[in-house]
């Protein structure tokens, strides 16, 4: 089919649907400009890319992302029963479905996955802290790197000298932060056992004491 082709089939399709793509141009060799949908719940024109894609004319859902997303959120907060058993049910269908979804989309998703890290490193120390905590037993409660050394005046707990925020890892006077009772020992990583220290300092703790050793970049 050429390009002149589906720019009309797009035409007629928009005429039959409230949904359909619509042609916002055509340059001089046929090749589309662009193409928008108007989602169907929220009744915004939007890129193409905002909508998932279907096998049906349209090629895409008549809903946007951002309307199916809080569809399906809001299906699950009044179905969670129904929701949970289904998920026990299916846990190796499920699995199964990611792991193929993973391989077919890896380099797309490592990709994702990077820009995501690079632009919510306090999300992404948060989930690992978390994690931290559940594989030691303990206790944890959510913080940031921010709220310690604020907290802490940019005062080192072990040396009391101050803490030069523009030095970074590894000189020995950039920032850290420490586990007053290490994470192996039961400490828990929650603020009341965190101060803020230089890495020199932390790391002298860590080796004197077998410690938990916690570095910031």
């Amino acid at each position: 089919m050429s390009d002149t082709s589906v720019y009309i089939a797009i035409i007629a399709n928009r005429v039959s649907s409230q949904a359909h793509p619509v042609c916002t141009g055509i340059n001089s060799v046929g090749f589309f400009i662009g193409i928008k949908m108007i989602c169907v719940k929220c009744r915004i024109d939007k890129p193409v890319t905002d909508f998932y894609k279907r096998n049906n004319k349209a090629g895409r859902y008549g809903i946007c992302k951002i309307c199916r997303r809080k569809d399906v959120k809001a299906y699950r907060l009044a179905n969670i029963e129904k929701v949970k058993t289904y998920l026990i049910i299916n846990t190796g269908k499920i699995k199964e479905r990611k792991k193929a979804y993973r391989l077919r989309n890896l380099e797309r998703m490592k990709k994702n996955e990077k820009a995501y890290r690079l632009a919510n490193p306090e999300k992404i120390k948060a989930k690992n802290r978390k994690r931290r905590a559940l594989k030691y037993g303990i206790g944890h409660k959510p913080y940031t790197d921010t709220y310690i050394f604020e907290r802490d005046n940019w005062t080192c707990g072990i040396c009391g000298e101050r803490i030069n925020r523009r030095l970074k890892y590894p000189n020995p006077k950039s920032k850290s932060i420490d586990h007053i009772i290490p994470l192996v020992k039961g400490g828990a990583d929650a603020p009341v056992n965190l101060q803020a220290t230089h890495l020199r300092c932390n790391m002298k703790k860590n080796t004197n004491s077998g410690g938990q050793l916690r570095l910031i970049g």
